[in-house]
């Protein structure tokens, strides 16, 4: 039997600490009311999460208390081999999938594809303008612009860099709102949760979500980003945070996750 890992005082968002197979197998997602399966898959590309400091991979450090810092993300599970979207397609439901050019042949002939520009200028990014998602939505591609470059960012410039992958909220809420023109109480189902920026988003919005990932990390920083979250899962989030971060004397001091939570 698969536990919640966690689930708000209102019912309507649902963490589990488990692979979506696993979930899904145990009856745990009503299929037929999913509203939008969202999802950021690990795209086999093997990804590069390590810390950079003056564009160098950085190494080990001590941190103030001059405990040893690790300043690289975990690796994301599952991203040596071929993503496989078939699961994911039997739900037979409005679904979007972040890197799914890299799950072809896998997935159906698309239209309705979205772009992520990332730049917001016309400088060239040696690690790409932006990312793509496969869509069954239809319509045309539609185009969602939003700076999102390292520490240049449109968006949550007071948080933490809290994933090796991370994605900002306000690209959840587009395409909640604008995209899948969700209503209130829609049921968002996310497989692979990542940093959790979809837990804020749906939290705006009034949407039901289940959510899951299979790293205790990722769920703890993702729980973390709402204000009702327990002290010990805020704790846990902040300490695995304060562990990966890059030692810098300029640190700020403040709360782990300043202009997330009930402010967002």
């Amino acid at each position: 039997m698969i536990a919640s890992y966690w689930k708000s005082a209102d019912g309507t968002i649902t963490v589990y600490h488990a692979p979506f197979e696993d979930v899904l197998a145990a009856g745990l997602v009503p299929v037929d009311d999913i509203a939008l399966v969202h999802d950021d898959p690990p795209y086999g590309v093997n990804a590069n999460t390590k810390g950079r400091a003056s564009g160098r991979t950085s190494k080990t450090s001590l941190g103030h208390g001059g405990e040893p810092r690790n300043n690289d993300f975990p690796s994301v599970v599952g991203d040596t081999a071929p993503f496989d979207a078939a699961p994911l397609l039997a739900l037979d439901r409005p679904t979007v999938i972040w890197g799914g050019h890299l799950c072809q042949p896998a997935l159906p002939r698309s239209t309705s594809l979205i772009f992520w520009d990332k730049r917001e200028d016309t400088t060239p990014d040696d690690n790409g303008d932006g990312e793509a998602a496969w869509t069954n939505l239809g319509g045309p591609i539609r185009r969602f612009s939003h700076l999102w470059r390292g520490t240049c960012r449109a968006s949550e410039t007071g948080v933490l860099h809290l994933h090796g992958t991370q994605k900002p909220v306000a690209l959840s809420l587009w395409v909640f709102e604008a995209r899948a023109k969700l209503q209130p109480g829609s049921l968002v189902f996310v497989p692979h949760g990542g940093s959790g920026p979809d837990l804020p988003a749906c939290r705006a919005m009034g949407l039901r979500l289940i959510w899951c990932d299979v790293e205790q990390w990722c769920c703890d920083t993702a729980i973390a980003r709402l204000p009702d979250a327990p002290v010990e899962i805020l704790e846990r989030a902040k300490s695995f945070q304060r562990s990966t971060r890059v030692a810098r004397r300029d640190m700020p001091t403040g709360p782990l996750f300043d202009g997330i939570g009930g402010a967002q």
